[in-house]
């Protein structure tokens, strides 16, 4: 009887079935490799990630030749099965030999030892100072595969999770095609032949407040970076490079490996203002170029962002999955919810901003029963599962839909209630690209004088989109707004740029599936533009202090909200339903997004979006913040992390006046 099978990542339990003619095994030299070869029924190899192969095999033979391998009389290998979503087979999952355990926190340092021993496992590293969060490594004493031994661990009960150390495959979300002279319309607001004035971001009126500021870093996470560029380089312009693929510094592109991406979306953010080539979004900003392979397990993937959550302001991303089931591990998840609450060299938070992707598919569709997409290298492919971009549906990440130079949906954007922004691209029919649609593409920086999409002689190319330019865009826009005011919380950034955008719309159905989403709702939220197309000009006016402040004060309106009541935990059937009571004293309104409250203990509550009108109350509901009948401080900061009201209360205040508390 075959046992059901299942992968744990994040809050999903995802049952599996064995993938037919495929498995992975891990080949550590080339004697490996040619041993696999010669295995009768091998079709082929294909690297995957580190020393993890991709084996496809023919039809029945797979087992066997696993077996084979494993007990080859000269070099034994590791070898794993492949796995799908039950009934999905476009969507395939590679393990390694790793899994990411969470204990549970009462656990002592020998319990923990007792249950890798258990299992087999082998510790590798933690993720955080109590080795609370672990890598390991299963070993040949755990008798059996990682997925299984995964199950295992959720099965003894003293772990809060144990998941593979799964291999990511990501697609960059544009690759350059044929060279075209264009002028940067997107950084404008001006109209000519396929462009209308309300297309671009108005990067140029933003520009006469700031240009960016070399304190504030942009990260750029791709396939490789020519630093030797005019326009990627400048006196303190690149700052703590790294390459994750060759383990070195210089995270410069190779020809060899089509690394041909990352130096377009770096131009389209951060290019340099020297009266020679393109500009980018916000010029006066530093860079950090940041190299990998586009695949990645999840500890290197954790690794990566925990480099750039720490040295960077702004992190912009522009790859991702394909339209298959890709949710994020919890490790991963959790990574982006911290960086955005606290990372960043200031301790502010950390914008990540991620490309949509370009299959005009839902980035979350869970009831999916048949999309199809057109796979870079492998031609038409129908996922009949559930989809969902892990990274792009995150709660924390900023994901970043494309609009054209007509300030309509772009064919090929990705959509659904978890776009944030859009940005203005290029346009292409993501089935067939070469049906001509209406629309500009970008100018940017190229690689070097030849090679795929490059003009001879020339190191920029006027067409480079998708939401591969978008997503740098966006991410050069919050960074203009970060030099404007440095004191600005990544929270009160976002909400700055959500509530200045313009609300373009498109009544047209979309020319592929037909569907018609490019209007708003009630909340001014559209499942194609999100909360609408980023406006540069109207986000740095809008984050720009008033005049009399002082660097450190927040903005007359915020000052003027208070705390006036709290709802004390009572001692009953309700305990935890703590609230407290917002008034806005002044005459204008005030957004309240990104702003926190804490409470004795340091536990924070972050604020959502939310409009609170001039002379108006509102009640609010904690989750992590407790009020203690045995008294206790309650503080009010705004999203740049100022504090703007704090009430102490003390056991006697909640015995008088029962739950609720009140201020004067």
């Amino acid at each position: 009887m075959a046992l059901d099978y299942y992968l744990y990542r994040g809050t999903e339990r995802i049952k599996l079935e064995r993938a037919d003619h495929f498995f992975t095994a891990i080949l550590p030299d080339t004697p490996s490799r040619e041993a696999l070869a010669q295995q009768p029924g091998f079709r082929q190899v294909s690297h995957v990630f580190g020393k993890v192969y991709k084996v496809e095999t023919d039809a029945g033979q797979r087992d066997e030749i696993m077996a084979d391998m494993r007990n080859h009389s000269t070099c034994p290998m590791i070898c794993h099965h492949a796995y799908c979503p039950a009934g999905d087979p476009a969507t395939r999952y590679y393990l390694t030999d790793q899994l990411i355990l969470k204990f549970t926190s009462q656990l002592s340092t020998g319990e923990k030892e007792e249950i890798l021993h258990r299992h087999g496992l082998r510790y590798l590293k933690s993720f955080d100072p109590n080795q609370q969060v672990c890598l390991v490594q299963v070993t040949h004493a755990a008798g059996r595969n990682p997925l299984k031994v995964s199950n295992a661990l959720v099965e003894d009960g003293r772990l809060e999770y144990a998941e593979p150390n799964l291999i990511n495959r990501f697609a960059p979300q544009y690759e350059p095609t044929d060279p075209l002279f264009a002028e940067q319309w997107h950084l404008q607001r001006r109209s000519g032949l396929e462009l209308v004035s309300e297309a671009g971001v108005d990067c140029t009126e933003a520009w006469k407040v700031s240009r960016g500021d070399r304190a504030v870093t942009v990260a750029v996470i791709d396939d490789g970076f020519d630093l030797t560029h005019p326009d990627l380089s400048g006196p303190g312009k690149v700052t703590g490079a790294r390459d994750y693929a060759g383990r070195d510094s210089y995270p410069g592109p190779e020809r060899e490996s089509g690394d041909f991406h990352g130096t377009p979306c770096a131009g389209v953010a951060i290019g340099e203002e020297n009266g020679t080539g393109i500009v980018g979004a916000a010029p006066g900003c530093s860079f950090l170029p940041i190299r990998f392979p586009l695949s990645a397990d999840d500890n290197l993937l954790f690794d990566l962002f925990d480099y750039a959550g720490r040295n960077a302001h702004v992190i912009s991303c522009s790859w991702g999955p394909v339209p298959v089931y890709a949710p994020l591990s919890s490790l991963l998840s959790n990574q982006m919810e911290r960086l955005h609450r606290s990372g960043g060299p200031d301790g502010r938070g950390c914008l990540v901003f991620f490309a949509a992707g370009n299959y005009n598919a839902p980035i979350k569709d869970l009831d999916n029963t048949g999309f199809t997409w057109r796979h870079p290298t492998q031609g038409l492919k129908t996922t009949t599962g559930p989809i969902l971009n892990g990274y792009a549906a995150h709660p924390d990440v900023v994901a970043v839909a494309a609009s054209t130079s007509l300030a309509r949906k772009s064919a090929y954007s990705n959509w659904g209630t978890g776009i944030t922004v859009a940005a203005p691209s290029d346009n292409w029919n993501p089935l067939n690209q070469q049906e001509r649609l209406p629309g500009r593409g970008i100018w940017t920086t190229d690689n070097e004088d030849t090679g795929l999409g490059f003009a001879p002689g020339s190191r920029f190319t006027g067409n480079f989109g998708g939401t591969s330019s978008a997503c740098p865009l966006a991410a050069g826009v919050a960074a203009l707004i970060k030099s404007v005011n440095p004191q600005r919380s990544a929270a009160a950034i976002l909400e700055i740029l959500k509530a200045t955008t313009d609300k373009i719309t498109d009544e047209s159905p979309d020319p592929v599936l037909g569907l018609r989403k490019g209007s708003y709702d009630a909340q001014g939220y559209s499942e194609w533009f999100g909360y609408g197309r980023i406006n540069a000009a109207k986000a740095v006016r809008k984050a720009q202090p008033a005049a009399d402040m002082k660097p450190d004060e927040p903005e007359p309106g915020e000052r003027a909200i208070q705390i006036i009541a709290a709802l004390v935990n009572p001692k009953g059937p309700e305990a935890g339903a703590e609230k407290l009571m917002l008034i806005n004293l002044s005459d204008e309104s005030v957004e309240l997004g990104g702003w926190t409250i804490l409470d004795q203990n340091g536990n924070t509550d972050q604020l959502a979006t939310y409009t609170l009108q001039a002379g108006s109350v509102v009640r609010i509901g904690l989750g992590r913040v407790r009020l203690l009948n045995a008294g206790g401080t309650i503080t009010l900061r705004n999203g740049s992390g100022q504090q703007i009201d704090q009430v102490a209360y003390t056991r006697a205040a909640t015995e008088k006046e029962g739950w609720w508390i009140k201020f004067d």
